[in-house]
């Protein structure tokens, strides 16, 4: 069942009902039960020595290979590799598996469950910059531990849980053909007003700055790509808003076009932050305006990239929180450049990163002018997707290139115009084109959306 097609045909006021008895669902999930005291853990590691953050990784790694022995892939690749779960040195016996990729891991996906763990799990998406789904477990512990870190990162800057939020994601929350406002929904157990980011246009931009003004949220959240499609608007409209306390940014790099022009159209601080839903990384910008590592969260690992520079490496990391979907060197695709690729790690404010080249995304553009961003989302269901890319030459169509899986059908083939078509209209030509391979750019990337 289409359950997102059906809310989207639904009327306002019941999408709004809808929404907030989503998000009671959520927040008592992800704040209830031992939340409190995982909050406070995590709080605490921040004061923690070089050895205490030491002590802690180990016990992590060392837990983690413990219970992973229940998951059938891995309890086969521990032996093939002669890994030894009981060492004292769990960091030197991971160095013998190899690097985990995420096409490895839709293939095996039944076989790494570790069903022992899964009870009261819930089942994740991701879709990734690739354009190729995942579905997999997460336990109760690791959403809470991820939550309590975003969380930390938060309130470093000054946002507590109490603060209404501006946030500009990829969910559709409003129908596509939608052309008058609201373009946007409440959650208020969340305390967030979720705006569409698929209505963002010259027509509508004043509509959406003033219901910001009108409310008076605390901070925005969101994709650096939408916030700055709003920014440049804001800046073109002159539109006034009370101070906000910060702009943060996720999903995507936060490239230094888009720094400047938010910061010029709003006048506050920003804030930008890494993390997957696969659990196995988490940078954070500190208030100082360096990103580091949280390197409580998971292992961390860089890998040097072939055919970068020296400070070019591919994030590699271990979930280590997540018992019921273990993940050991696992290759997120994602890129960053090192500050310094010797620093070694201090506290929990770990290694510092320059720059993240993981997220970078080029808009699609529709005939009316509007520019979408983030079209991950479309693919995040598409598991049977090995990779994609779309394609722009000019504003009346786009091409999608799509490696098909072996399982790949007609069914995908008509769930992905669906998902176009939902985010896009009926007013973009669109062609699906079936490749053995899509071209990489010369640090060894592969862009979602390109621009011709």
């Amino acid at each position: 069942m289409d359950i997102e097609g059906l809310y989207l045909r639904l009327p306002w006021h019941l999408q709004g009902l809808i929404l907030n008895f989503a998000g009671a669902v959520i927040h008592r999930r992800r704040y209830s039960g031992h939340y409190g005291t995982v909050e406070k853990e995590v709080d605490k590691r921040l004061d923690f020595s070089k050895n205490e953050i030491h002590k802690y990784r180990v016990s992590c790694l060392k837990k983690h290979f413990q219970s992973a022995r229940s998951s059938p892939f891995w309890a086969n690749r521990f032996l093939k590799f002669k890994v030894n779960i009981g060492s004292e040195d769990p960091f030197k016996e991971l160095e013998k598996l190899p690097v985990l990729t995420k096409l490895e891991v839709k293939e095996h996906a039944s076989e790494i469950v570790n069903y022992r763990a899964k009870s009261r799990s819930i089942k994740r998406h991701t879709s990734g910059s690739t354009g190729s789904g995942l579905i997999f477990w997460e336990s109760r512990q690791m959403e809470q531990v991820t939550w309590a870190t975003w969380w930390r990162f938060r309130k470093m800057h000054g946002i507590s849980r109490h603060d209404w939020c501006a946030y500009f994601g990829g969910r559709s929350i409003v129908s596509v053909t939608r052309e008058q406002p609201p373009f946007w929904r409440n959650n208020f157990f969340g305390k967030q007003i979720i705006f569409s980011g698929y209505h963002i246009n010259s027509a509508t931009a004043e509509a959406y700055l003033t219901k910001i003004k009108k409310t008076g949220v605390s901070w925005i959240h969101g994709y650096p790509s939408i916030i700055s499609l709003l920014a440049g608007y804001k800046k073109e409209l002159n539109i006034s808003l009370p101070r906000l306390k910060i702009i943060t940014t996720g999903a995507e790099n936060l490239l230094e076009s888009q720094k400047r022009l938010i910061s010029e159209a709003f006048q506050v601080p920003l804030a930008q932050h890494y993390g997957l839903a696969e659990g196995v990384a988490n940078i954070s910008m500190w208030p100082s305006g360096s990103m580091h590592v949280d390197e409580d969260y998971a292992c961390v690992e860089f890998l040097p990239l072939e055919g970068g520079n020296e400070k070019q490496h591919k994030i590699v990391g271990t979930n280590w929180h997540n018992h019921s979907f273990p993940l050991f060197r696992y290759d997120t695709g994602d890129i960053v450049s090192l500050a310094d690729s010797k620093e070694v790690v201090q506290s929990c404010r770990g290694r510092k990163v320059e720059f993240i080249d993981g997220r970078r995304e080029d808009f699609v553009v529709l005939p009316n002018g509007t520019k979408i961003g983030r079209m991950d989302h479309v693919f995040k269901d598409l598991i049977n997707i090995k990779e994609a890319q779309i394609r722009q030459k000019d504003k009346s169509r786009i091409t999608i290139l799509v490696v098909p899986g072996i399982r790949y059908s007609q069914k995908d083939e008509r769930l992905l115009v669906e998902q176009i078509k939902k985010r896009l209209g009926d007013t973009i030509g669109l062609e699906v084109k079936y490749m053995s391979s899509i071209k990489r750019t010369k640090s060894g990337k592969l862009r979602l959306v390109v621009q011709e």
